[in-house]
């Protein structure tokens, strides 16, 4: 632990300092691991925010996710997805990046989202972050 000492300083810079130090506090917390000390909490972030984006219209990618999937036939949800044995981040962003949509094939796939390996890599960190167990 850092220990600061400030002496005889005006009021205005123990106000800085403070908020200077909540800063500090909050971007360490960022920084820090989420989902068992795997990914930046930023990068989930991220990935939570673009799954929000994509893949809602066809999964439930939160539990406060403003509104149900689309499609009729239910898709597994992220926690589902994150549940699964054997599943891994590289596995998910392998998976994220590599289907094609087959409409010929009942129950359809996954379509193609196109997106980037970086953006992939966010959402499934944000997947595992999901883990339960």
């Amino acid at each position: 632990m850092v220990k600061i000492r400030i002496i005889n300083a005006p009021p205005y810079r123990l106000e800085s300092m403070g908020r200077l130090l909540l800063m500090v506090s909050w971007f360490t917390s960022l920084t820090t691991a989420a989902g068992g000390g795997s990914a930046p909490s930023a990068e989930v972030a991220r990935g939570e925010h673009i799954a929000r984006l994509v893949c809602s219209a066809c999964h439930v990618v939160a539990r406060d996710q403003e509104y149900p999937p689309l499609l009729r036939e239910t898709t597994p949800s992220f926690l589902d997805i994150a549940n699964r044995p054997g599943v891994s981040a590289q596995s998910l962003q392998h998976f994220i990046t590599n289907t094609h949509w087959d409409d010929q094939k009942i129950p359809m796939t996954m379509p193609n989202v196109m997106m980037n390996k970086n953006d992939a890599h966010a959402v499934s960190l944000y997947i595992m972050s999901l883990r339960t167990r």
